[in-house]
């Protein structure tokens, strides 16, 4: 089985899932560089410095948030929707897996207690504002 699994719909890619232990040599992006978030492997020996900088800031354009997920511990089932709610994809994830979530719509169910770390855009406006959610409370 390939570490690197990507979810797509037609042109656009929904979501990209990494297995832990995904080879790397050097350094590895698994997003092209169109992505609205951008996600890339490192592996770099000891001494290995990379150099002092800073960023600049670049024109954004408004698009979904994207979303980075890390399984530090347990286990959960993912299920990947395209916009119409059809399931494009399952998946489960353990510790040391990763994902990226960029276009339509993510559940995850934990199987386990489970630690993971979320990245995403800010600011962050709050659930009503920056949710669509495809079953009503």
């Amino acid at each position: 089985m390939d570490p690197v699994r990507v979810v797509r719909k037609g042109e656009q890619t929904l979501a990209i899932f990494v297995k832990k232990g995904l080879p790397v040599e050097h350094a590895r992006f698994v997003t092209s560089q169109q992505d609205a978030l951008q996600m890339g492997i490192f592996e770099r020996p000891a001494g290995y410095q990379v150099r002092a900088h800073r960023h600049q800031e670049l024109p954004a354009e408004k698009r979904t948030g994207a979303e980075f997920l890390f399984i530090d511990s347990g286990e959960a089932k993912v299920t990947v929707f395209d916009d119409a709610w059809n399931v494009q994809a399952e998946e489960t994830v353990h510790a040391g897996d990763a994902l990226l979530f960029l276009t339509g719509g993510h559940q995850v169910e934990m199987l386990k207690p489970t630690r993971f770390f979320e990245v995403k855009q800010g600011p962050y406006p709050g659930d009503a504002q920056a949710k669509i959610f495809r079953d009503a409370p």
